[in-house]
């Protein structure tokens, strides 16, 4: 199927944001004939599509518009881990200087600075008209000043921060392998800067004297290396479990404690849930690192050992959900920034079960998914819609989709399309089919999105027929 899409970037694209996901479902997806039908129409559509990419749309923020969002960002992120290395003032005045031509801003800073509206906008509760061309003009801009950045990225703190921006933008922009180089470019300045070696002289005390004592500015500046570090290294986990991408930070070759969540050693109310977050999902890393390493030995999945293995992990992550209930924090939280949290949280763990569900060979072997495996899938896609549905004005952005609810769509499509005695379908074909609605609405104006949106239509129709037949 992917050999007949001669665009190397919508093939990347679809390897990374379809097949990946549907691996996960297992051999029986291709065994299907319903499910190749369908297959078979959306590549037929995608090699339709226009393949020149098309100019990003231009960028017009009115500068008050701009300024607000800035502030906006300064003001929702007061939290000591991921500080911006730009001075608010600075960036304030950058919707002016950018238009200056007797000023030059290094790619660096515009980056952060472009990133900065990106974020602003996505949480932004106010009607914006045409907020795909927002999206396709920011990112298109950012995509556009990475070719010159990632050529000249030096061993800072802000081309490190900017990578940090980029990172989420490219999966946004759904180009994961984008994401992907820019991450491999940036583990090594983070080692440059300390960040893999933070706890080394306690590791390995004979390497560098001890220190005579920290004080508290150190000791902070520690805490938020160590809360960074852990963020890349849940993103090689993330990378390796989403994408199929290959583990690049070697066991060993770093010495980071977990740092105190608060950073500062103060408990403030206002981080309850980054502090809830971080250690619910660096719980989370360490089972997916597990189940990396194990899977990357090629065990024999046909013995007790290698089952009761799969059942341990799932139990952890069972485990990690009744210990944080994400589901009750969910519906306590103010904000969106929290409620994203918790979001992820609760997709990340669904995600991981589905997946260590699947991996156990009684599952693999057989024509139908398991019970829970559907329920599951079927439970987070609901979550998902009813999240969506109910935040006045939301932009989730696709990348929401994408990176949680890939693997449960294609389940839950599966089923329907897999099971032929089944009579209850009607409310799956219709969740599935809010999906497709969702998908269509965030691919217009955004080219990126078609072939995927292509794929998602055409698995849609086919469990409609069924629903029909």
């Amino acid at each position: 199927l992917l050999a007949r899409v001669k665009d190397d970037r919508i093939r990347s694209r679809l390897q990374s944001h379809v097949f990946c996901a549907i691996d996960k479902v297992g051999s029986r997806f291709f065994e299907n004939p319903r499910c190749m039908r369908a297959m078979d129409a959306a590549i037929a559509g995608i090699e339709q599509l226009e393949t020149t990419p098309p100019d990003p749309s231009p960028l017009c923020i009115p500068k008050e518009t701009a300024k607000k969002w800035i502030n906006q960002y300064f003001n929702n992120y007061q939290f000591e881990g991921f500080r911006i290395p730009l001075e608010k003032d600075f960036v304030l005045a950058m919707p002016d200087l950018i238009d200056s031509p007797h000023v030059q801003l290094d790619a660096t800073s515009q980056i952060i600075y472009y990133n900065v509206l990106f974020q602003s906008f996505m949480l932004d509760s106010e009607e914006v008209e045409g907020r795909g061309r927002t999206v396709h003009a920011l990112c298109g801009k950012c995509l556009k000043l990475s070719e010159e950045w990632l050529g000249h990225m030096q061993n800072t703190t802000a081309d490190l921060f900017a990578a940090f921006m980029m990172m989420s933008m490219t999966l946004e922009s759904c180009d994961s392998d984008l994401s992907w180089k820019i991450f491999k470019a940036a583990c090594p300045v983070a080692r440059a800067l300390g960040y893999f070696s933070v706890d080394e002289d306690r590791h390995y005390p004979n390497r560098n004297p001890p220190r005579a004592g920290d004080s508290q500015h150190e000791e902070i500046e520690r805490n938020r290396m160590r809360f960074e570090f852990w963020h890349i290294l849940r993103t090689e986990s993330h990378f390796r479990l989403s994408f199929g991408k290959p583990p690049i930070i070697a066991g060993g070759s770093w010495a980071v404690n977990f740092p105190d969540p608060t950073i500062t050693g103060v408990d403030h109310e206002s981080t309850r849930f980054i502090q809830i977050h971080f250690l619910a999902s660096m719980r989370l890393t360490i089972v997916t690192m597990r189940y990396l390493d194990i899977m990357a030995t090629n065990p024999d999945p046909h013995t007790a050992d290698y089952n009761n293995t799969m059942d341990g992990l799932i139990a952890e992550v069972q485990k990690i959900m009744s210990d944080w209930n994400p589901e009750e924090l969910l519906s306590s939280t103010t904000n969106r920034i929290d409620t994203w949290f918790c979001v992820d949280i609760l997709f990340s763990s669904y995600k991981m079960l589905i997946v260590f569900y699947q991996s156990k060979p009684s599952h693999r072997d057989s024509h139908r998914l398991p019970y829970h495996t559907v329920d599951i899938a079927r439970k987070t896609l609901l979550m998902s819609r009813s999240l969506m549905e109910t935040t006045p004005r939301p932009y989730w952005g696709i990348s929401l989709v994408l990176l949680h609810q890939s693997i449960p769509l294609y389940v839950l499509c599966y089923d329907i399309l897999g099971c032929y005695d089944r009579e209850d379908v009607a409310a799956d074909v219709a969740l599935i089919t809010w999906f497709d609605d969702y998908v269509a609405v965030a691919s217009k104006d955004r080219a990126e999105l078609k072939a995927i949106s292509l794929v998602v239509r055409e698995m849609t129709r086919a469990c409609q027929e069924v629903l029909g037949r």
